[in-house]
Formats: structure tokens, sequence, C-alpha cells
């Protein structure tokens, strides 16, 4: 049975070897060694006699289980320059199973990898959103979620770490769009209905109503037609709240035209 080394001892032997094999000043400044992130990843992390320090090619430092001169087992990657932390398990160098980025900016990825690379599901998680799906070849694919912190949410299809295919986004003022994506933006057939009920079912074109379609309002009004959206005017009323003025013409086949104005609360 392998004999455990206090945690303690871990961060100290790792922060020797960090200290003593640079003389850059503003990587030592800028080291995570020492900070919260890894105390915080040691409450679960056991080191073992069997442990070794190993420095890489790309000057990253490894601590763990290793097989000659390749990382096997589990263990802890750091990289002291840019202050990126991983932790994983390793096959032939390579990672494998459930493993761990954590980002010098606050950042962490969680994802299932196989000979290196990401395929399975994993978690992206930043100061802006929460991302879950499944990632195939490092890239987030197929069904997925997207939680952002100014409240609007995603459900839908990724390609390419992208929202392209069918989705449906909510926003934080209760308007809904569901219909397709792509580079993250509306395109194609959707229906987006406004918070007041009133909603318009047609064509998008990079992320505007764009196109032919029909827009019904909570007033039994319903206009069928061409539309377009202009770019949105961010506005601010007299309580300082930010708002977004959402604005559309409509041209009927009798060359008629009508404009749509909607308020967004951001």
């Amino acid at each position: 049975m392998n004999q455990q080394i206090p945690s303690e001892y871990f961060i100290q032997k790792f922060a020797s070897l960090h200290l003593s094999e640079t003389d850059d000043d503003t990587s030592r400044s800028q080291s995570p060694l020492l900070d919260s992130r890894l105390k915080e990843l040691l409450k679960n992390f056991k080191p073992s006699s069997n442990f070794q320090l190993s420095k890489q090619n790309d000057e990253s430092i490894y601590f763990g289980l290793m097989e000659g001169s390749l990382k096997h087992g589990e263990g802890i990657q750091l990289w002291p320059k840019i202050g990126n932390l991983l932790k994983g398990t390793w096959q032939n160098d390579l990672l494998e199973g459930v493993c761990t980025m954590f980002y010098a900016n606050g950042d962490v990825f969680e994802a299932y990898f196989s000979q290196g690379t990401t395929i399975g599901y994993g978690m992206f998680k930043s100061e802006k959103k929460v991302v879950k799906g499944i990632w195939i070849n490092n890239q987030l694919q197929g069904e997925g979620q997207e939680l952002r912190s100014d409240g609007t949410t995603y459900q839908g299809q990724f390609w390419a770490g992208r929202k392209e295919g069918r989705g449906i986004q909510m926003f934080a003022d209760r308007c809904k769009y569901e219909g397709f994506f792509q580079n993250n933006k509306f395109e194609g057939d959707g229906i987006f209905t406004w918070s007041d009920g009133s909603y318009y079912s047609g064509q998008f074109h990079k992320g505007l109503i764009r196109g032919f379609g029909n827009y019904n309002n909570n007033n039994g009004l319903q206009l069928i037609g061409q539309f377009q959206e202009m770019k949105k005017t961010d506005i601010t009323d007299q309580n300082l709240k930010k708002k977004n003025l959402q604005t559309i013409t409509f041209l009927n086949q009798y060359n008629q035209t009508l404009l749509i104005e909607k308020i967004r609360i951001l």
C-alpha cells in the first residue's frame, strides 16, 4: 500500500521546483502554486510516495505517477508561466478518463478524455456562462446547453463549439426564440415571441428578423409579408435601466410599410 504524502509537503516541493528552475520574476509573482485553487484541489487529491516530479517539454511541471519517462496514472500538471492547472489521469502520456483544467482566469473545464482528446460529456464554466454537452475531438458537438450570467439560456445543437442547428434561446426579459442557428446567430426559419405575447414566425438572417413571415400581436393584429429588423439601439431610461430598442419594418404586397418597435430590457 502506497504511503500518502501530506498536502503541505506536496505544495512546498512543487513550489521549490518551480522557483529553483526559473529566474522569471513575472512568472513567480503570477504563479498559482500556492493559491486557493491548488489548495482546494488537494482536498480530494492525495499524493503517494510513488509520485514523481517531472518538468515537461512545454515547460509545465507534472507531479504524479509515471512509467519510465511517460505520465501514467493520476497526477497534476501545472503551467507556471500562464497559470493553468490540470488534474487528470494519463495512459502512456495521454489524458484518459475524466480530467479537469483550471485556467488562470478562473475558468474551469471538465470532460471525459480518450487517448488525449475529448470524447464524451463535458462542462465549461466561466464568470459569464456555463456550457454543458458532448465534446468530440476537443470541440463541443451535438446537443448541449448554455446558461449565461445575464439570464439567457440556450438548449439545442452545437457544431465546432458554436450554436449551429436547431435550438431554443430564452432571454432574461421572458422573450424566446425557437428555430435554427448558424454561427451562434438566428438563421433560417424560426419563431420569436416577445414578453407581451406577440410573436413573429418566419425568416431570420445573421441574428435579425429578415425575410418573409407573419407577425401577430396580442390585440388580434396579423401582418403577412416582408420584414426587416434594423440593428438594435441601446437606450437608457430615467431610472438608468439599460434597454434595447428593436425596430422592424413591415412591407405588404401593396408596398405599404409599417414600423414595429419593441423595447427590450437588457
